[in-house]
């Protein structure tokens, strides 16, 4: 996979002058783009680069713009990350600029200010809240490319010595933006408008995944469980069919993620194809194999399970070398993949109901088998079907949260006998 770049920034919120405790010029900035692009599908807004009266402007324009230009010949986004290590923002930003004329679309909050540059930025969300969660998501970004001089293997509040906009790369690689069905900023789901979550994510996260397999689901995986358990909260006409179909599509981005987000950064985004002008896209093993084929890693929307399922097992048949040097230690995982979960699947009869509640009378799926849905991914009574296959995916690394690592053999011996010889001295 080609690695994306981005850029990282951080913004000092004692610069507002906002009376609500908590609200920032990125509220500010999210309240402002949301509501243009309500109105407009292409609207965008300018997030500008603050500097202090007395200095000089940088000249690093053209540097992240060549950036942006090599995400897109690779048909990836480029994200802006912002912080003032309260909450966590991203953006995508399309162009950077040194001045924006008389295309004012941007905050009154600027008016007085020197900005060095100015971001385009055409979608924007939330993507932590909160100072713990916002610093363990830091954790993921670091630098180590040719645009900057130190390399920097962890991101933190105290990473000192950097020049802002800082260009750096993502552990993660989530396309945000290219794999949403609509603009994130226009999702009611929103950290933004449910704090509330925040608490559900605390739960999830302390009772049900574990701090180590929820960090690793995909982002849009997460937005989709918080948003069936705020549903569980609040529950309200239609709710349950809401959250089972909330799960059923977290399911499909979780294998999404640990098939083909795998591939793309295994290098493999080349060598597998899909035909897009089709419904639903075709996976392909081979460019020759069908007209109209584009590498997967042009491609970021996302594929069924059982595409993925049939797929993997056509690569399987074929020996295709580089796929299993990719996934050497998967063996689990792909065993899991290939061998039960498309039966488990059909038993439950989990893409019948996915197929109603997506196209047809989705009041037929009874409360009883909406609670079920969610049961059987989440975990309720049982282990949940999307833990199970991240745990058997990254099997070497989450073997500890399942198994004992210690070994008390010998305690529990010198304990046995530390009472043995008490209780003789007692009968003596």
């Amino acid at each position: 996979m080609t690695q994306s770049i981005h850029f990282y920034m951080t913004f000092n919120p004692s610069k507002n002058n906002y009376t609500e405790p908590g609200y920032t010029q990125a509220h500010e900035f999210y309240e402002y783009l949301r509501e243009a692009k309500s109105k407009k599908s292409d609207a965008y807004a300018y997030w500008g680069k603050i500097i202090s009266k007395n200095r000089e402007g940088g000249n690093k324009v053209e540097v992240l713009n060549s950036i942006i230009e090599t995400n897109n010949e690779n048909s990836l986004s480029t994200h802006l990350y912002i912080t003032d290590f309260q909450n966590l923002w991203v953006a995508k930003v399309v162009e950077v600029k040194k001045n924006i004329g008389k295309d004012n679309k941007t905050l009154d909050f600027y008016k007085d200010k020197k900005v060095e540059m100015w971001y385009k930025i055409e979608d924007f969300t939330m993507l932590e809240f909160g100072h713990e969660n916002t610093t363990s998501r830091l954790s993921h970004l670091y630098i180590q490319n040719d645009f900057e001089d130190k390399e920097i293997f962890e991101i933190s509040p105290f990473t000192s010595g950097v020049q802002f906009p800082a260009i750096i790369q993502d552990l993660d690689e989530e396309s945000f933006f290219d794999n949403a069905e609509k603009p994130l900023i226009l999702s009611e789901e929103s950290l933004v408008y449910n704090i509330e979550s925040l608490h559900i994510r605390k739960n999830l996260k302390s009772y049900v995944f574990g701090e180590e397999i929820y960090s690793k689901l995909p982002h849009s995986a997460k937005i989709e469980i918080e948003s069936a358990e705020m549903e569980m909260l609040n529950p309200r006409k239609g709710s349950y069919k809401k959250v089972a179909f909330s799960y059923i599509k977290a399911l499909e981005m979780s294998v999404n993620h640990l098939i083909i987000h795998h591939m793309k950064k295994s290098g493999l985004g080349k060598e597998f194809f899909v035909r897009p002008d089709v419904m639903p896209p075709k996976l392909y093993l081979n460019e020759f194999d069908s007209e109209n084929l584009i590498p997967i890693s042009k491609f970021h929307r996302s594929y069924s399970v059982n595409q993925l399922i049939f797929f993997v097992q056509r690569i399987l048949k074929s020996n295709r070398l580089s796929f299993k040097k990719a996934f050497t230690n998967k063996k689990t995982f792909l065993k899991m993949l290939t061998e039960e979960l498309a039966g488990y699947l059909e038993t439950q009869q989990i893409n019948n109901i996915r197929g109603v509640l997506a196209h047809a009378d989705s009041d037929s799926v009874t409360k009883e088998d909406a609670l079920c849905i969610r049961n059987i991914l989440l975990g309720v009574g049982c282990t949940g079907l999307i833990c199970k296959l991240f745990v058997a995916f990254y099997q070497s690394e989450l073997s500890h949260i399942h198994s004992v690592q210690g070994n008390y053999d010998n305690k529990f011996v010198f304990e046995k006998s530390t009472i043995k010889k008490a209780n003789l001295k007692k009968v003596g």
